[in-house]
């Protein structure tokens, strides 16, 4: 049912760092600012909090599967029949994901650098590469992303280094203005792209790598270099545009590398800032697939899941076009359900599955040491 390979500890952090900036990077500043204005950046470090806890969260249910993967787990909990029922959730969780982020790379690209270029087209060239590197497998994967985060964040650093020059530290002011209601909208926000959607990872690891002693410290740091990524670039982005800018705008990070100006000789590296997102949304996009094709196989019973690869994808990049009917409801649909969603799937269900297995192996050692 799956590919026999294993990824190192470091591969695993890599890879964590590309998921987890992936889309957060470039559309989370508007709606966290739109909550809490300039206080954004004091919700971002909370995120951050939260989200390695939730990472941390998620290494003891790996520790809990052994060397089974998330399906095959929910398979031993639940039974075969309510396993596999749950199961499917995760792989239209997987699907959702996939579908939704391609559509988003198809908005933004139609919408900011080549509008004349047909939506479906864009979409159906990412889904491509994703298909090939999924078809390929997790190991080619996870290589890939090896050979490209130095170049990311080499990317992430030359903004950096070229905003500094435009940063205003009284936009920072007033203080913690927001009401405790807003900031835990806000917070939610920032997990609900950074820390929920993690749960895939479980499909991966303790599985897939070679050092499952390693899982711990290698995934939270990912997390916490991923959640530390975004909440710089949202700090920059009201530092730089302000709070009330950075709320108006649909993609505020790629605004602010419209602004960067040094000696009129380094001017506008938005290009930089798409080629950064791009290549991190590839990663993400990709992880999403492989959790989707990985689980849809569990759910069959197939042998080899790469025969099932051209078609899902195929059938994603379908969706893609039908996900969201415009960017305005993109916006509603991200803003209202998808944090409720990801915190179902990405803790709730997680949660009660951890809990059930725990009693169900005490009331198992307690049948064995009575019978002995």
């Amino acid at each position: 049912m799956e590919e026999k390979v294993r990824i190192s500890p470091f591969q695993l952090s890599v890879l964590t760092i590309l998921f987890t900036i992936g889309t957060t990077i470039l559309i989370i500043p508007s709606g966290m600012a739109a909550e809490v204005n300039q206080d954004a950046w004091l919700t971002s470090l909370l995120g951050i909090i939260i989200c390695c806890g939730l990472a941390y969260f998620y290494v003891v249910c790996s520790r809990a599967m052994g060397r089974k993967n998330y399906f095959q787990y929910l398979e031993d909990v639940y039974g075969k029949a309510l396993g596999k029922l749950i199961g499917l959730l995760y792989v239209f969780f997987g699907f959702i994901g996939t579908s939704s982020l391609l559509s988003y790379y198809g908005f933004f690209t139609t919408t900011q650098i080549l509008t004349d270029t047909p939506f479906e087209i864009l979409n159906l060239s990412l889904a491509i590469l994703i298909i090939l590197v999924v078809r390929a497998g997790l190991e080619v994967l996870a290589r890939t992303g090896e050979l490209l985060i130095f170049w990311i964040f080499l990317l992430l650093f030359a903004l950096i280094v070229f905003i500094l020059p435009e940063v205003d530290f009284e936009r920072l002011r007033p203080f913690n203005e927001a009401s405790p209601v807003n900031h835990a909208k806000s917070i939610l926000t920032f997990i609900a792209s950074a820390g929920f959607p993690l749960v895939v990872f479980l499909v991966i690891f303790p599985k897939h790598l070679n050092r499952p002693d390693k899982v711990k410290w290698n995934f939270i740091a990912g997390t916490f270099i991923g959640t530390v990524a975004v909440a710089i670039i949202i700090v920059l982005c009201i530092l730089v545009l302000g709070a009330s800018t950075t709320a108006r705008q649909l993609y505020p990070t790629y605004v602010l590398a419209k602004t960067v100006s040094v000696f009129k000789i380094i001017e506008r590296i938005e290009s930089l800032i798409a080629g950064f997102w791009i290549m991190t949304m590839f990663f993400k996009t990709s992880i999403y697939f492989y959790a989707f094709v990985i689980g849809f196989a569990q759910i069959l019973e197939v042998k080899n899941f790469r025969f099932l690869v051209i078609p899902l994808g195929l059938l994603t990049v379908a969706f893609s076009t039908v996900v969201y009917p415009d960017i305005e409801y993109m916006l509603h649909w991200d803003s209202t359900y998808w944090a409720p969603y990801t915190m179902i799937m990405g803790f709730i269900i997680p949660l009660i599955t951890l809990i059930i297995d725990k009693i169900k192996k005490r009331i198992n050692t307690k049948k064995t040491s009575f019978n002995t």
